[in-house]
């Protein structure tokens, strides 16, 4: 019996279904539903009754249910418990914008004054990040987007925007002189982040207010790395729709061409992400009230990296 199957379990009754209980634990439906078959095979019981179109709890499922509550409980209490004991360590989970472009200011700030303190900082998509946070797996994140999980709060800490991204070459820089059209540049060949990505959420969101769909972009490549989406796009390849911090250094040397995606409001928030109802460590705490400060500086973080 492993505690994800567990928690599955807790998360279809309380949400109510087998396809929202994969939305909030950001799985697929055939895994939350296999986490739930080898439960049942390893306890001998059906907990959960299904047909093809409903489902509800045995009587046996309702009295697992209090037992699974209880040692989801004590798996969290034995995990604060014993994090307490080393109260130097914290682990922060970022998407690529957060781990790339402010968590290296952030962090190396942070750090001279904290010199104690042992950070380990994950790179990952925003809702793996958003996953890690719900099953314990780390402390804190950084993302790009929110959840509807219930167990978790958001704190917007800094915005940015989305800008549609070209090679800087005479073809685009005519479209900057004479204006242009968004759905014209978007018919050029396009390099997507990978599925997950919070940047890919976004835009997705942005281009169907367009009423462009997302699915036709003639898309070229899909890439899981923003300085990698920017080489290609440096070497003619292709466009791409990128957050306007990690471009700005590319703009201001000539390599690179942004232009606004007109029509939408393409503004996106950054938020904390962490546990409701759940003791953090000292540590955590600290690194939670100073990054909460720390976004009053990312204009600075900006300047800096203009004058780079």
């Amino acid at each position: 019996m492993e505690l994800k199957q567990i928690q599955t379990f807790i998360t279809i009754v309380e949400w109510g279904s087998f396809s929202e209980a994969a939305n909030q634990l950001y799985l697929s439906q055939p895994t939350v539903s296999l986490h739930i078959k080898q439960l049942e095979n390893e306890l001998g019981i059906e907990l959960i009754s299904r047909t093809t179109k409903s489902h509800e709890l045995t009587s046996q499922g309702q009295e697992f249910y209090k037992y699974a509550q209880s040692l989801l409980k004590m798996s969290r209490n034995i995990e604060t418990t014993f994090s307490q004991r080393n109260n130097h360590e914290i682990t922060i989970g970022a998407s690529s914008i957060a781990a790339s472009y402010l968590l290296p200011l952030a962090l190396s700030e942070f750090a001279k004054d904290n010199e104690e303190m042992r950070v380990s900082l994950h790179q990952s998509d925003t809702i793996d990040i958003i996953n890690d946070i719900a099953l314990g797996s780390l402390n804190i994140g950084i993302v790009g987007s929110q959840s509807m999980n219930s167990n978790l709060t958001f704190e917007k800490l800094f915005s940015d925007k989305l800008v549609i991204v070209t090679p800087y070459n005479e073809e685009y820089l005519k479209y900057k002189e004479s204006g242009y059209s968004i759905k014209k540049i978007l018919d050029k060949p396009f390099i997507t982040r990978e599925e997950g990505s919070g940047t890919l959420k976004e835009s997705a969101l942005i281009l169907r207010e367009l009423d462009i769909d997302p699915l036709k972009l003639n898309k070229v490549f899909e890439v899981n790395d923003n300085e990698t989406i920017k080489q290609f796009i440096k070497l003619g390849v292709g466009i791409s729709i990128l957050s306007e911090l990690a471009v700005q250094p590319d703009v201001k040397h000539k390599e690179v061409l942004t232009f606004d995606i007109e029509g939408v409001n393409s503004t996106r928030n950054f938020y904390l992400v962490y546990r409701k109802n759940t003791h953090l460590p000292e540590s955590v705490k600290n690194f939670i009230n100073y990054i909460r400060n720390f976004q009053l500086t990312v204009e600075a973080l900006r300047s800096n990296q203009e004058t780079n």
